[in-house]
């Protein structure tokens, strides 16, 4: 079990894209991935993990890992600046096992998407910076800005790290993702319909 706490600032990419890449090589951030994601996200049946934030996801990466996801509800101080998360690795051809595990403990599948995400990184000062650059068909592109942390000690120390990054990358600039790509989608799928 891998548990961390990120630090993440999330952006509208828009049409600043190339401006991004550019951004991303003055600084010497390397690719470390080039992936697709299918991520399912689920909730209970009154729907207050969506309600609280609350993630409980499973996620395959290019159909060789499969991730199990739980990060606790959000409140006014892990809003922008992070909360713990618990990742479980798991074999990737027990996804439909996982899925129909979560379903009997009773919660339900509220969103499934594919997401087309590059990822940069640079350790900066023992700490991993990454950037992720993700691209959801139909709805658009986004970028993330991402500090780990291992402790809480460390988070509050990286708290204006990461206003600082979002500065250098000039994403300050860009429109703030207020909601979860899982809300995120869902609102659009629900807008088709």
């Amino acid at each position: 079990m891998a548990s961390r706490i990120e630090l993440e600032a999330s952006y509208h990419l828009g049409e600043n894209y190339e401006d991004i890449l550019e951004k991303i090589k003055e600084q010497n951030f390397k690719l470390v991935e080039d992936s697709v994601e299918e991520d399912t996200y689920f909730t209970d049946k009154n729907l207050e993990f969506v309600k609280s934030r609350t993630c409980l996801r499973t996620r395959k990466t290019n159909e060789d890992f499969l991730e199990l996801t739980y990060k606790p509800k959000t409140d006014n101080s892990t809003e922008k600046y992070g909360k713990k998360e618990v990742n479980l690795r798991l074999d990737p051809k027990d996804y439909e096992d996982t899925k129909y595990v979560i379903n009997q403990l009773g919660y339900i599948e509220y969103v499934s998407f594919k997401k087309y995400r590059q990822v940069y990184s640079k350790n900066i000062n023992g700490f991993e910076y990454n950037i992720m650059i993700d691209k959801i068909d139909d709805v658009g592109n986004f970028i993330e800005l991402e500090i780990l942390a291992n402790t809480e000690a460390e988070k509050e120390k990286l708290r204006m790290e990461l206003d600082n990054f979002v500065e250098r990358m000039n994403c300050n600039k860009l429109k703030e993702k207020e909601k979860p790509y899982r809300d995120i989608v869902k609102e659009h799928m629900d807008s088709k319909k």
